[in-house]
């Protein structure tokens, strides 16, 4: 039994001082986890990439606006939102909704002169403007600004522990050279 016990200790003791198959388990070990950091970064800057294509189609959308000095139309809005797909280059779901929001200092509110949407996004209402309050400029009373909002559901490359979710952005400004954007055939 003693020599048994001793020669289990040697082979202990040679398998624990042996290194040869380290590099190999090691590799084992690692591979997966440097693939997965891989793939982690590749779905983040390719997430960082979408939200920068957002932001700037959405700011471009809303430039365009504010240069406008004619009337825009039902047409006008479905190309904008044409153009906004096309910028951002992705075959996911998008919405957009233009709103023109007057700032009424007597009544501390927000007045909805008109919104209209694309996609699954609806027009805006008075109760959605007047929440968003925070977000929107200081302004005196009577001045009108464009709110152009885009939702764009960005579906991960890879599934790294993430799942899509959406991307929204908020984009606002005043009319450049009209005091106010109009809609076709209102007065308002």
């Amino acid at each position: 039994m003693k020599r048994l016990a001793s020669r289990i200790g040697a082979r202990l003791s040679r398998f624990r001082a042996e290194t040869s198959g380290n590099v190999a388990i090691e590799a084992l070990i690692l591979l997966p986890l440097l693939f997965w950091a891989y793939l982690a970064m590749f779905s983040y800057f390719d997430m960082l990439r979408q939200q920068s294509l957002n932001q700037k189609a959405s700011f471009t959308l809303a430039d365009m606006l504010s240069r406008e000095t004619l009337e825009i139309n039902d047409q006008y809005v479905t190309n904008a939102h044409d153009l906004f797909k096309s910028m951002i280059r992705s075959d996911s779901s998008t919405a957009m909704r233009i709103s023109v929001l007057k700032w009424n200092a007597p009544s501390n509110r927000f007045d909805v002169m008109w919104s209209e949407a694309r996609g699954p996004a609806t027009a805006m209402n008075a109760g959605q403007a007047n929440g968003m309050t925070a977000k929107l400029p200081l302004m005196p009373s009577g001045e009108e600004v464009i709110l152009v909002e885009t939702w764009t559901t960005y579906a991960i490359p890879f599934k790294i522990g993430m799942d899509d979710f959406e991307m929204n952005t908020f984009t606002f400004v005043r009319p450049r050279f009209t005091s106010q954007l109009k809609w076709e055939n209102t007065d308002v």
